[in-house]
């Protein structure tokens, strides 16, 4: 990761977390962006020891949503409720992608978020290194639950994220590394959508303990590009 003198982000990434996809924004703060990149890991980590995303995927969700917040992250909006395409053919990411665009216009003014969101994507589907990319996918388990996040750092310096859950069949597909790339086989389908803020006093109480129970898996369980 790239980073200015000052401490500040230069590039957009894309963070592929325990099967998940983190886009976070330029401009950001280094510590910002470790401390949400983290935070991440660690609530995924949490859900994933206690629920099985493709049988208990609204339990998944809220583990997940409920984590974050008791690491310090406010959540004003959150949701998970059956879904209605009037395509015959979407993908995952199409829609996980569009959802977080909507919603960060809604909450911010600008397509900032969403743009953010479909580079990291556009990435992961085209990185080089793909062997890196499916050795990462084959330590996960299955998901039945493709989750997309994406985060930016706010003039005032609020760190806003929105995540999009989509319930899903789990990918087959060696080539597919995020199962963003599968159709969803129905015009109905669930969905979870989330907004978090990032309230640094209280997340300065968890950091430590944060990394230290990370540890290595933090460094092996997560793959990082700029985009």
């Amino acid at each position: 990761m790239s980073e200015a003198t000052q401490g500040t982000t230069i590039n957009d990434s894309a963070i592929l977390v325990e099967g998940n996809l983190l886009a976070c924004g330029a401009g950001m703060s280094a510590q910002n962006r470790r401390d949400v990149k983290n935070a991440f890991h660690f609530a995924t980590l949490v859900a994933d020891k206690d629920l099985d995303t493709e049988k208990q995927s609204r339990q998944w969700y809220d583990k997940f949503v409920d984590v974050m917040r008791d690491l310090g992250f406010t959540v004003p909006r959150r949701s998970f409720e059956l879904e209605t395409s009037a395509e015959l053919s979407v993908t995952v990411g199409a829609v996980a992608t569009r959802a977080i665009g909507v919603i960060g216009n809604a909450m911010l003014g600008g397509t900032q978020l969403g743009e953010v969101a479909r580079r990291a994507f556009d990435k992961m589907t085209t990185v080089e290194d793909s062997a890196k990319v499916l050795d990462h996918k084959r330590k996960n388990k299955a998901r039945g639950l493709v989750g997309m996040a994406a985060c930016i750092e706010t003039e005032n310096n609020d760190v806003v994220m929105v995540v999009s859950c989509i319930q899903a069949s789990a990918p087959t597909l060696d080539d597919d590394a995020l199962g963003m790339q599968w159709k969803l086989e129905k015009t109905h389908y669930y969905a979870g959508t989330a907004v978090l803020t990032l309230n640094n006093f209280v997340y300065d109480k968890v950091r430590e303990t944060v990394e230290n129970k990370l540890g290595v898996r933090s460094v092996e369980n997560v793959l990082q590009y700029d985009i």
